[in-house]
């Protein structure tokens, strides 16, 4: 498999962040997920969609980081949807007890249409 070096991208859509990983997601890219997230919440954005469709790996390091975003969300009252998710990838979430603190849609319009009825 093709090594593909880890960026993130996001944009606002309405009142949520919709965050784009790409590459493996290990210690040095979980931070920068971390932080791109932590830029919306700073702002007071409290719903963002991660949307995997371009992130086949994550590693236990990259997982603690998305932890780290879910509690960040937590503290605030906050959503997070994840999308485009791969079969290992939601399979990985769902053994380690992920799934029970996120919101899981096959694509990013299912979750900003849950976002957009939900009043938070």
């Amino acid at each position: 498999m093709k090594s593909v070096q880890f960026s993130v991208t996001s944009r606002l859509a309405g009142d949520a962040a919709v965050i784009y990983p790409k590459g493996y997601l290990n210690s040095l890219s979980g931070e920068s997920l971390v932080n791109e997230c932590g830029i919306y919440i700073g702002k007071g954005i409290t719903k963002i969609v991660v949307n995997f469709s371009e992130t086949g790996l994550i590693n236990s390091i990259g997982i603690s980081l998305l932890l780290q975003i879910i509690e960040d969300l937590r503290n605030i009252e906050g959503t997070i949807c994840c999308t485009n998710m791969s079969k290992f990838l939601q399979d990985t979430f769902e053994m380690l007890g992920l799934i029970q603190h996120m919101q899981v849609f096959p694509g990013e319009s299912d979750a900003l249409k849950y976002l957009n009825a939900k009043t938070v």
